[in-house]
């Protein structure tokens, strides 16, 4: 039988790389601080190598997921690599195929805008960006926080950003088929795509063997991208502007638990209702109230949020 980690060893053997089934984690000293890995339980099925000239390390890591109040642990595959040579600022880019409840509530990160005046052929390639990606200056926690505390905080200047707003970089990531993006402290770190339209609330995302080296290639042509854009010249009227919407989040949140307290208030004395009131549909309608309502109240509280940001 073929395990996957039969299927690593092969791949790495065939290439010259280390395997080691099971691992402690990178051993890249700076990497250990990048979220994904300062936030892991557990890392399995560790290759290092290099390729193309960088050194590198891919490994599954099993990491905690929440999904609709529930907290689950599932494996990612995910490739580090260090950017030597690159002056990069820290930032995460999720891709927003990823994240529809984050955008739901109001957490999407700096959109990259242009005036209307800018040729069409760039306000594609923004445009592009923009609907596939999540761009958070510093870290997707560290923007938000910030923005809680004030908006304009969020907004990092648009010359430390440049590197990765430019043309060729915008043209790639329009593209790219990758999951979460993490740049922090000389070291990027890239979490395999979701590729899959319909998965389970909790579902592994790994590769094996030769799959990896899609990864391993994107990564790769990712900070070949940033290379090459760095003599390019930028767009002209790009600007960055805070989107994340405080007002928007709380509203959200305090919806949807005003929505599930209320739904659960109306449902149990539905489950005791005299038997002569009973009906077999009784129990579905009862339980179907509480989802129902919390969505209700996460809309409506999202609609509240938006109202009273307008006015502030």
């Amino acid at each position: 039988m073929n395990n996957p980690q039969n299927k690593n060893l092969t791949w790495a053997q065939e290439n010259g790389y280390e395997y080691n089934a099971e691992s402690e984690g990178v051993t890249f000293e700076g990497a250990r601080s990048l979220d994904i890995f300062r936030k892991a339980e557990s890392f399995r099925d560790h290759v290092r190598g290099i390729h193309r000239n960088r050194p590198f390390e891919i490994l599954d890591v099993h990491v905690g997921v929440n999904r609709s109040d529930e907290w689950r642990h599932v494996w990612q595959t995910i490739i580090v690599i260090p950017t030597d040579g690159l002056d990069l600022p820290n930032f995460d880019l999720l891709p927003r195929r990823e994240t529809g409840g984050m955008s739901f509530l109001g957490i999407k990160g700096l959109d990259l805008k242009l005036a209307p005046t800018a040729p069409q052929d760039e306000r594609q390639l923004v445009d592009a960006f923009n609907k596939n990606y999540s761009l958070f200056g510093g870290g997707a926690f560290e923007a938000m926080e910030a923005s809680i505390k004030s908006a304009d905080h969020l907004v990092p200047s648009l010359a430390d950003m440049a590197s990765i707003c430019k043309p060729g970089v915008l043209r790639f990531l329009s593209t790219a088929s990758t999951g979460f993006i993490e740049v922090q402290n000389g070291y990027v770190a890239i979490r395999a795509p979701e590729t899959r339209i319909i998965t389970g609330a909790f579902s592994d995302i790994i590769l094996q063997g030769r799959e990896r080296e899609s990864l391993l290639a994107v990564a790769n042509d990712l900070l070949d991208v940033i290379a090459n854009a760095a003599s390019e010249a930028p767009l002209r009227t790009l600007t960055l502007e805070n989107t994340f919407n405080p007002g928007q989040l709380l509203g959200s949140i305090t919806g949807g638990v005003i929505g599930f307290c209320l739904g659960g208030f109306i449902a149990i004395p539905l489950l005791f209702l005299p038997e002569e009131n009973y009906s077999f549909l009784t129990p579905v309608l009862a339980l179907a109230l509480i989802p129902a309502l919390a969505l209700g109240g996460t809309v409506l509280g999202r609609f509240i949020g938006n109202t009273l940001m307008r006015f502030k």
